[in-house]
């Protein structure tokens, strides 16, 4: 009996030390601000590709249910976009949000600084990633387009 109220003490701290190590869970609905894509606008506006930009307010539950799709998207065109998020309430981001009219959130537009060119993607395509994904899809290959015709001249 005494081996067995040892074997149960020991098998009970070991579950207790285990339970304490494990890995805590994701944090669910994610503020825009929590995700950190590491890259600003005027960093990505200096590169040779266009830009997702999306503005938010961290207080917006639509942004943050669309954060994770976006995540999803980001990763599938990371190779050919780069993705900026810009927070509507940040001073830094005021002159945009004039520029752009910005009256509801999120607010998504390809912007192509190589082209002078600004795509607003509807707020119906941010529904799902199969949605926001064809979009993002279809300006990659208009703008494949227009290189290879830029490069036959």
């Amino acid at each position: 009996m005494k081996k067995f109220i040892i074997s149960f003490m020991v098998l009970l701290l070991a579950g207790i030390t285990v339970s304490g190590c494990m890995a805590v869970a994701p944090k669910k609905d994610l503020k825009p601000s929590d995700y950190d894509l590491g890259m600003t606008y005027e960093k990505a506006s200096k590169e040779n590709k266009p830009i997702i930009a999306v503005f938010y307010a961290d207080w917006c539950t639509y942004c943050v249910r669309f954060m994770p799709k976006l995540d999803s998207v980001r990763n599938i065109y990371k190779d050919k976009f780069n993705v900026v998020l810009l927070n509507v309430e940040d001073d830094h981001n005021k002159a945009m949000v004039e520029e752009y009219r910005i009256s509801g959130f999120p607010s998504v537009y390809i912007i192509d600084p190589r082209y002078d060119n600004r795509v607003h993607i509807d707020s119906p395509y941010l529904d799902s990633v199969k949605s926001l994904s064809t979009e993002v899809g279809r300006y990659a290959r208009v703008r494949e387009l227009i290189e290879k015709g830029s490069a036959c001249k």
